[in-house]
């Protein structure tokens, strides 16, 4: 005679599908053995309404849902079962949602259906070359940082700290998007570059982009085309930009052509993971010219050349220019 499967059996077998899915990046609610489940049903029913990191008062009155659902639930299945029943199905339902709770799977019903953030790729002193899932190349620079958000059959999400270039293999059903600092990149294959240091800029060397701000903005970038984040959180226009501007550390050098001597000093700053303090009237003096990025003493010593002056290490990894005394 075969055994049915008991309750616990039931709920482990739910607890293992849900954490499958968690680590496979895809929705809850388009499974549908967990649709099919009442208690599944109910966590997911539970989720539209749960936000991040809630508050204690908060917390009972998920609770408190949570047990009219289970309850709700438990009436509809077997209305013509005796009360002691019914309550059964509640504790055996209860101990379930405690164990996904406690069990971390719980963390989806206040955050969200997105996955936590996740370290792939860091570049410290150099450069590092990232391969995501879909063969995509993401070349980071120094002193940047790559985290994976979303990786699902339909969209695969990065977010970035520092800089990187992108060279993403078109995938017609999956979308490739990058969240720096407040905005968000979406492409299907193109090749660009992004960067948080001194504010959000994304320059599109070949292909397409769609740039999404914080207040909703949208924009559209085509080939040679930058966009940049002002300080008041909306995206400035596409215009034309020289890809030496935005490409030329990929090659070891750093090309400035009127550029603020104070935005030279920003790059420089964020390449070799250092301060650098250019006081004015130095910092709005502008520049035009190449430094090579192979050293960092040198390449001080090239800058504070043009400048009239040097750079003295005033802390660890803390320089100040300093303008020679005839001047």
């Amino acid at each position: 005679m075969m055994k049915r499967p008991s309750h616990s059996d039931r709920d482990e077998a739910l607890a293992r599908r849900i954490g499958q899915l968690r680590e496979e990046g895809r929705p809850l609610d388009a499974d549908p053995e967990l649709t099919a489940d009442p208690l599944g049903r109910a966590l997911l029913a539970l989720a539209e309404e749960a936000v991040p990191h809630p508050q204690p008062a908060r917390s009972e009155r998920i609770w408190q849902r949570i047990a009219a659902q289970m309850h709700r639930q438990a009436a509809d299945r077997a209305p013509h079962r005796r009360p002691q029943v019914r309550r059964l199905h509640w504790r055996r339902a209860l101990a379930v949602t405690v164990v996904l709770l406690a069990a971390g799977l719980g963390w989806w019903l206040y955050a969200g259906k997105e996955s936590t953030p996740v370290l792939v790729a860091a570049a410290e002193a150099a450069s590092e070359v990232y391969t995501a899932p879909d063969g995509s190349q993401i070349t980071l620079r120094p002193h940047s940082q790559l985290y994976q958000v979303v990786a699902s059959e339909t969209v695969l999400r990065y977010r970035l700290e520092g800089e990187a270039f992108f060279d993403v293999v078109h995938r017609p059903t999956r979308q490739f998007q990058v969240e720096a600092g407040p905005v968000r990149v979406t492409v299907l294959g193109t090749r660009f570059d992004v960067r948080t240091w001194g504010g959000v800029e994304v320059f599109l060397e070949t292909g397409r982009l769609q740039l999404e701000g914080p207040r909703g903005q949208r924009q559209v970038l085509t080939d040679g085309q930058r966009s940049r984040l002002t300080a008041d959180g909306h995206l400035t226009p596409p215009e034309p930009a020289p890809a030496a501007t935005y490409l030329d550390w990929l090659q070891g050098q750093l090309t400035f052509v009127q550029e603020p001597a104070a935005q030279v000093a920003a790059e420089l700053a964020h390449h070799f993971g250092v301060r650098l303090t250019l006081p004015e009237p130095y910092a709005s003096q502008t520049l035009s010219g190449t430094l090579t990025l192979d050293s960092l003493p040198q390449v001080l010593q090239d800058l504070g050349r043009v400048l009239g002056g040097r750079f003295v290490e005033v802390a660890p990894k803390h320089y100040r220019f300093e303008a020679d005394a005839k001047r």
